[in-house]
């Protein structure tokens, strides 16, 4: 055991040695490996097996939020040290280090190191017990780093010429003075003064986007309950069913809202499932309200997938991607009427860079 540690510590110095490196070069690097979701752990198996190895599964492998079936937040994969030069280009690393020299326990993340874009994410204690703690002490912002980068990773995808649907962004720019970066494929089923519905279709999966926007009467537009109201009213009346007189609807039991700022803007991300009242089909969606006051409106763009035969997780995090892509093309005249009134504070934190919406918060309101 001696050696493993002794050629992980030759691993720790290599990030070291990064410790300045942000992107400088990273357009040299190979391109990450690994199928999304998927994060190398590397720890000695002697504490892979113990209490250490269950704590970081406890955390890493909890089922995500939100789901009709259960499924993990990340798909862990154990490696030993001298087994790592194999992975060093996977997308999601967790680098460990449990040695009596270390005096303080940490939490650090690097980018970027031996691919791009990589997350790295460098955990390090003196002992067991000493890990365990600040492994979960630290768990929230682990997993947060860990599919932000996920979410970005998607995004920067979506951005790009050669997978965007660029027909689709000219109409809802030229028509609904917003943006969004969807993915070739998707096709624009129906499309109204106030709704638009972005769908793809395969024999048995479908991924949807729905934007939708109102007048903004006052701070009340963003209570939880009045967007789920709001949400089930519009959809009711857009979204029918196969069976007559079905439509789609909020299931209730299972809704979770937290309060920030996309891009500047007051926002409000709801996570949940969807039903069909009057017939058999559901899945989870995730929604993004956010307040245009330029366009004294409110405006919500929602992603749901209905996939009977097949796990969710990753066929909702792409439609996330799109929602989160989101941009309004009066921005400049928001940022200055937000920059006047400070609207919504103390939500001062802006997670457009893609990582808060993503964590498993526990202190999201439950509605």
């Amino acid at each position: 055991m001696e050696k493993t540690i002794t050629s992980f510590y030759i691993v720790i110095s290599w990030i070291c040695l990064f410790s300045g490196c942000s992107g400088d070069g990273s357009s040299l690097m190979k391109s990450v490996t690994g199928k999304p979701g998927e994060t190398v752990v590397v720890l000695e198996k002697g504490f892979w097996v113990g209490d250490v190895g269950d704590t970081i599964l406890h955390y890493l492998s909890q089922p995500q939020l939100c789901l009709p079936q259960e499924e993990p937040i990340l798909n862990v994969v154990n490696v030993p040290p001298e087994a790592f030069k194999t992975f060093e280009t996977t997308r999601n690393i967790i680098l460990t280090r449990i040695l009596p020299s270390i005096t303080e326990p940490s939490v650090s993340v690097k980018y970027n190191v031996w691919a791009r874009p990589q997350v790295v994410v460098i955990v390090q204690a003196a002992d067991e017990s000493a890990f365990m703690k600040i492994f979960a002490e630290k768990s929230d912002l682990i997993i947060t780093e860990i599919l932000g980068a996920e979410k970005k990773r998607l995004m920067a995808m979506y951005s790009q010429n050669k997978f965007k649907e660029q027909a689709i962004s000219d109409t809802l720019i030229k028509y609904h003075n917003f943006n969004l970066n969807i993915p070739k494929g998707y096709d624009i089923v129906k499309d109204t003064s106030n709704f638009i519905w972005i769908r793809y279709e395969s024999p048995l999966t479908s991924q949807g986007v729905f934007a939708y926007w109102y007048p903004y009467d006052s701070d009340s537009s963003f209570v939880t309950g009045k967007l789920i109201h709001k949400r089930d009213s519009i959809l009711r009346h857009n979204v029918p069913g196969s069976v007559i007189g079905s439509y789609m609807a909020t299931e209730k039991r299972f809704i979770i809202a937290q309060t920030f700022k996309h891009n500047g803007n007051y926002s409000v991300e709801i996570r949940g499932l969807w039903k069909v009242e009057g017939d058999f089909m559901g899945g989870p969606f995730v929604s993004l309200s956010t307040l245009d006051l330029a366009g004294k409106r409110v405006l919500t763009v929602e992603g749901y997938v209905y996939s009977p035969k097949y796990n969710k997780r990753d066929y909702l995090r792409q439609v996330e991607a799109m929602v989160y892509s989101v941009s309004l093309t009066n921005q400049k005249l928001n940022d200055k009427i937000n920059d006047m009134y400070q609207i919504g504070e103390p939500f001062a934190k802006d997670t457009s860079d893609t990582s808060k919406s993503s964590m498993q918060n526990k202190s999201s309101s439950q509605y």
